[in-house]
């Protein structure tokens, strides 16, 4: 069993990883906030089939990139919800 050291420091790992990746994704895509939910089902899709390729191959090391590229994907669109919802006005 893995310590909750050991465990605390991979989540934390997995975590700078992601949230390098949406720097990385900002820089190349731009605002992506007013991505309607359609269009980010697409981006992840996308992404996912990656994950599914590398993992088709045996690719671990690919595969752990495209897991943390979806994972930023995942977290982008929610941050996209969390700004939309925040344009919206009261009772829609």
């Amino acid at each position: 069993m893995i310590s909750s050291v050991a465990s605390e420091l991979a989540r934390a790992k997995v975590l700078e990883e992601v949230l390098a990746e949406r720097e990385r994704q900002d820089l190349k895509w731009g605002d992506q906030t007013f991505n309607k939910d359609d269009h980010w089902t697409v981006i992840l899709t996308e992404e996912l089939g990656e994950v599914a390729r590398e993992v088709y191959e045996k690719n671990e090391e690919d595969m752990y990139s495209e897991i943390i590229q979806c994972a930023a994907v995942c977290f982008a669109w929610a941050e996209a919800y969390n700004n939309r919802q925040k344009e919206l006005p009261r009772g829609i």
